[in-house]
């Protein structure tokens, strides 16, 4: 289970128990009891079942409604049953567990028991026409399905499409021709015919009755449960030591009308291709026992065979039919089907370890069973094409993306949810390989859509005790499939030019096209949302890319420009935010209106298929979010650049109005130090590190799914590394950032503005030292508020041990520190004078 879905489900429980801890605590406190517990790890082992089943209802007032329930649930083979009576076992050892879910419970009782009260008989004519409005409206429903062209002219999109026809079973409408006991009775008994000829009037009946036909002195009972056993009543008359024969010989006849029942009803196109074949297979068992009936009565007729003689000789088919009619009522009443249904078989084998025939038995009707899910298991894996109408694959088509629009827009979702795995149709002796199986298919597929050849030996996959058959052709075809996608990626698409290309831009490796670019578009950049043209950006990129060195990015011309909705934070905290305790948090924010250009400015970048694939929308975004936060800083650097370039105009100032600007100069270099510091952090210490590291791993990757994770690692690495997922670091940066520009303005003002003669008079020079202390004091404080934030980020852990090297050069020589203490210390000295 993914984190994001096992938090969601953290979140559901706490809100519907009332809890008042955040579910992120409380995930959190799950995730380390289970990693300390991993050891003693419950095992749901039948003695470890069977103990604590034993342990549950000694506490119970009606232990025998539990257990009934509990076998009912066994012999249906139910998933996590295991799992489930560990569950309730330890609800029953929590005392205080125990009294929150009663007074729970009695609560919703109340709640239910007012909702009743409140009903009138005032209410009664209400409650009647609701109950036939809606049985109207079953009914209606009810017989559009039986008639699918009274629909024809409805909305269908409204209606439930069955994924699978039912088909009415032949044994329904006629039930006179089934095989299992559908004649009536054939004769009664007569008290006067000899014991002689009783035996050849029960050997008779037996001969019947093993083949599905009623007997004169052996009748079947009306069947209690479908898939139970079939029991028969021998006629009280007949003699006691007969009676005992025929009750030994009558199981065979019960086994037989099982698989008979079985057969005539999996064989409907609705259980699947894999129930059909086994009833096939369990016919041809039913056919060989029909001959040797048939063999039975030829000695018969020849007055060869009695009572003993048809006991000894049924001996040889008994154990057989029994196997089968086991595996047959097993798999009816678990309702299995496809995968499961093989799970099932596999275990009977294994469990028959020892017993050569019965083992082989097993493996025969397995083999069977298998071979149209095999069938599907070679398309998948050698063509990437799913043949599965009744839903028994193990890999599952969700059709997240219409295939008319597949060339053009791929996202994470094609590759992430488009084919899942469904676990539990996976047959046990293929759970080692199903991640392979479903990598295998989705390269072809993805191959295929590229219209490139794939050529492979195909390998027929039977089902055989040694797995080494069928493992080894599945790892073949994976190998196969994972590589000709990998050459058609790296090699024809080029996959680590275009990396490259995204990193020129989205990462600020072409500098040189991003001064041109920034200085072309000053003016743009300082608009209004509002009041910005994109096709003007647009224009100014263009002009960038043929001005720069990018000009030889022979994939230049698929860089775009973006104009989002929201500023950085805001996003972050959006993306962050989701799922935890600080949604709440999130939704009370005010966003930001009236955004200029430069907060919501990004590249955006066009890839084509299978490129997609990884640089997908997900990916393009992690990119985005690094490139506004770098753009940003770059931009706040030139804006403090610029300053630097005016404040030359003081030097024509006479000396005491050009000594007013020295705090501003002084202030001026420490928010270049630090934003250029902050920079050499993200490009040099982060970004260039891990781009290194990824190339690395970049060359040693054997499939499509490593690319990805190497690639998601190193974005996750960079949005770390940058501090962009920390959320209280990022809102401080940002306020470093706002200061330094509101600072450049108020500057660049002023010296446009400035007169001599005022500063002399003394009108002005008190509020511009005044603004410019205030300046000081404001960045001072939340730098030495970041520089704080970062040690405590770093006392626990070693995970964020990058951002030392950023804490040193900003606090160089322990300037910042040292003013905190000398700072701290005449603040003392003051309050004790």
């Amino acid at each position: 289970m993914s984190e994001f879905a096992l938090q969601h489900l953290v979140s559901e429980l706490v809100e519907i128990l009332g809890g008042k801890h955040p579910p992120d605590k409380v995930l959190e406190i799950l995730q380390k009891s289970i990693s300390k517990n991993t050891e003693n790890a419950y095992t749901s082992s039948q003695i470890a079942v069977q103990t604590q089943v034993q342990q549950i209802v000694e506490n119970l007032e009606d232990p025998q409604l539990f257990l009934s329930m509990f076998e009912d649930l066994k012999q249906k083979n139910v998933d996590n049953l295991g799992p489930f009576v560990n569950l309730i076992h330890l609800f029953l050892q929590d005392p205080k567990l125990k009294v929150f879910l009663h007074k729970k419970s009695s609560s919703k009782q109340e709640s239910c028991s007012n909702v009743k009260a409140t009903i009138t008989k005032d209410d009664l004519p209400q409650v009647r026409s609701r109950l036939k409005n809606a049985i109207t409206k079953s009914s209606k429903f009810e017989g559009q399905s039986q008639n699918p062209s009274s629909i024809s002219g409805l909305n269908t999109s409204t209606l439930p499409v069955a994924s699978t026809p039912t088909v009415v079973s032949w044994v329904q409408r006629r039930p006179n021709m089934s095989w299992d006991f559908s004649c009536t009775n054939l004769g009664s008994y007569n008290a006067t015919v000899p014991v002689i000829s009783q035996e050849n009037i029960l050997i008779d009946d037996l001969l019947n009755i093993m083949i599905g036909l009623p007997g004169c002195y052996i009748e079947p009972e009306e069947l209690k449960d479908p898939y139970g056993p079939r029991t028969f009543k021998i006629n009280d008359n007949v003699p006691l030591h007969l009676k005992e024969l025929v009750k030994q010989i009558l199981p065979i006849a019960s086994h037989y009308s099982i698989i008979q029942r079985f057969i005539e009803e999996k064989m409907r196109f609705e259980f699947g291709q894999v129930n059909n074949a086994l009833a096939e297979k369990m016919a041809a068992i039913i056919k060989e026992h029909t001959l040797f009936v048939v063999q039975l009565e030829s000695e018969y007729r020849a007055e060869n065979l009695d009572l003993q003689k048809l006991w000894f000789f049924v001996q040889r088919n008994m154990q057989t039919l029994a196997v089968t009619a086991n595996i047959a009522s097993t798999i009816s009443k678990s309702d299995a089907v496809g995968g499961k249904v093989l799970s099932l078989l596999h275990d009977r084998i294994t469990s028959f370890i020892g017993d050569d025939k019965t083992q082989n038995l097993c493996v025969c009707l397995m083999e069977a069973a298998c071979v149209p899910y095999m069938k599907m298991l070679s398309m998948w894996i050698y063509h990437g094409i799913i043949t599965d109408p009744i839903k028994e694959f193990l890999i599952e088509d969700n059709e997240v993306v219409q295939k008319e629009e597949m060339p053009l827009d791929y996202s994470s979702d094609y590759w992430d949810k488009k084919y899942a795995i469904r676990r539990e149709r996976i047959p046990k002796f293929l759970e080692p390989m199903a991640d392979k199986i479903l990598k295998a298919g989705k390269y072809l597929n993805v191959i295929r859509q590229c219209g490139k050849p794939h050529k492979t030996k195909i390998i027929k996959i039977q089902y055989k005790i040694e797995e080494k058959h069928y493992i080894e052709a599945i790892e073949k075809a994976y190998v196969s499939a994972s590589q000709t996608l990998l050459d058609l990626v790296i090699k024809e698409k080029d996959l680590i030019g275009r990396l490259k290309s995204v990193k020129n831009y989205f990462l600020l490796e072409k500098g040189d096209f991003i001064i041109t670019f920034l200085n072309l578009t000053e003016k743009e950049m300082s608009k209004t949302m509002g009041n910005v043209i994109q096709g003007r950006l647009e224009a100014l990129m263009d002009l960038s890319l043929r001005l720069s060195s990018a000009i030889n990015d022979p994939y230049k011309d698929d860089l775009q420009t973006d104009l989002l909705q929201h500023g950085l934070q805001f996003q972050m905290f959006k993306i962050l935010s989701i799922q935890t305790s600080a949604e709440q948090e999130y939704r009370s924010i005010q966003e930001q209106k009236n955004l200029l250009v430069i907060e919501t400015f990004a590249f955006s970048y066009k890839v084509h298929w299978p490129l997609s694939l990884i640089l997908n929308k997900k990916s393009l975004m992690c990119y985005q979010m690094i490139f506004r936060h770098l753009f940003y800083c770059k931009h706040v650097d030139r804006m403090i650049c610029q300053v630097w370039r005016a404040n030359k105009v003081a030097k024509k100032f006479p000396f005491e109005d050009a000594q007013q600007y020295r705090a501003a100069f002084a202030l001026r270099q420490k928010m270049l130090h630090c934003v250029q510091n902050l920079e050499y952090h993200m490009m040099v210490e982060v970004i260039e590190p891990h781009w290194c590291s990824f190339m690395q791993k970049i060359a040693k990757v054997n499939n499509v799914d490593e690319i990805l994770f190497c690639h998601s690692d190193f974005l996750d690495s960079c949005l770390k590394d940058c501090m962009l997922t920390i959320p209280h670091i990022l809102a401080t940066i940002i306020k470093i950032l706002s200061i330094c520009v509101e600072f450049c303005k108020f500057i660049q003002t002023d010296l446009v503005f400035h007169h001599p003669s005022q500063i002399a008079s003394g009108q002005s020079a008190p509020s511009f030292k005044e603004k410019i202390s205030e300046f000081d004091a404001e960045f001072t404080s939340a730098l030495l508020s970041l520089l704080d934030q970062i040690n405590e980020l770093n006392k626990d852990t070693r995970e964020h041990d990058r951002l030392f090297n950023l804490l040193y050069r900003m606090d160089f020589n322990a300037y910042y520190s040292s003013h905190r203490i000398v700072n701290g210390f005449s603040h003392i000295k003051e309050s004790s004078g």
